[in-house]
């Protein structure tokens, strides 16, 4: 056989074979996708071609919406997404308390980590203030709308005299912080509002019952411990202190360290309540005699 005939009979071969699996393709493979997108175009089409159909699909779709974000407002805690960590640091410094000379909060970045699938950032707060001051920054932690919780604490008391000889009782502490948030916004609402995280009174466990410091007098109030009875008139009784200072008092006016109790006129006494650092005393001073003291309790 000639070459230019074997050549031709190898173009027709494989001009079949083309042939052949483009048919298979066209016919067979590529009409089965075509049904197909043609079955999902039509199935568009019926349920998208009537535009009050969406508005009323896209109505019901933002209500959801609005529900689930309404849930989220309306719960007590809402977990932020991507949160900042200086929002925690203003956050901590802006319920510290009154910032004075016995007060002070220091904030420390841990690490972070992954819990129950949340994120957190984990921080150690220290510093020290008065009970209320430290009670406020607790309690605003604990009921913060974005969840943060506290981990461990340790708290302590101390006391502080200043200069003019005045105690100061302050509560040294070391909170261990945890700040939640997540990856995406399904738990938190898209405009919410803070809870209420003003804390009510509540009694100090840290202020000493007995004290050694006793407050200076201030206040110049008469000091009755080395004082004298004068005289008793219906307004009252005369008082001279250690400094010469005669003063005329009343049932109930104030005293350093306490009180005039009472104004017993069949005796010719007066007798007077005194707290000195945690212990109660009463002093009774009678005319012609300085101060008497009639009893001590506790």
């Amino acid at each position: 056989m000639k070459r230019n005939n074997k050549s031709l009979i190898i173009l027709i071969t494989v001009f079949v074979v083309v042939v052949v699996l483009g048919s298979v393709y066209s016919f067979i493979i590529q009409k089965h996708q075509i049904n197909a997108a043609v079955k999902n175009l039509d199935q568009l089409k019926t349920n998208f071609s009537d535009v009050s159909k969406i508005n009323m699909q896209l109505k019901t779709t933002q209500a959801k919406a609005a529900a689930v974000d309404s849930f989220l407002f309306t719960g007590k805690f809402t977990i932020p997404r991507n949160i900042s960590q200086s929002k925690f640091y203003n956050f901590i410094d802006s319920w510290s308390g009154d910032h004075s000379l016995y007060t002070f909060t220091n904030t420390e970045y841990l690490n972070k980590g992954l819990e129950n699938g949340f994120n957190y950032y984990f921080y150690k707060v220290s510093g020290s203030g008065d009970f209320s001051s430290v009670y406020g920054l607790i309690y605003a932690i604990e009921h913060s709308k974005e969840l943060m919780k506290i981990q461990t604490a340790e708290l302590t008391n101390n006391t502080i005299v200043d200069s003019k000889g005045v105690p100061h009782y302050i509560v040294k502490f070391t909170l261990q912080v945890k700040e939640y948030y997540s990856q995406s916004d399904q738990y938190a609402s898209v405009f919410y509002s803070e809870n209420n995280l003003r804390a009510g009174d509540l009694y100090n466990e840290f202020y000493p019952l007995v004290r050694n410091e006793i407050r200076p007098n201030t206040e110049h109030l008469p000091d009755v411990q080395s004082a004298s009875l004068i005289s008793l008139v219906p307004q009252g009784a005369f008082i001279l202190d250690s400094e010469g200072n005669t003063t005329l008092m009343e049932k109930g006016d104030p005293v350093y360290l306490g009180n005039l109790m009472d104004i017993d006129y069949e005796n010719e006494s007066v007798t007077f309540v005194l707290n000195k650092g945690g212990i109660i005393e009463f002093e009774t001073l009678k005319l012609g005699q300085i101060n008497k003291k009639e009893g001590i309790r506790k």
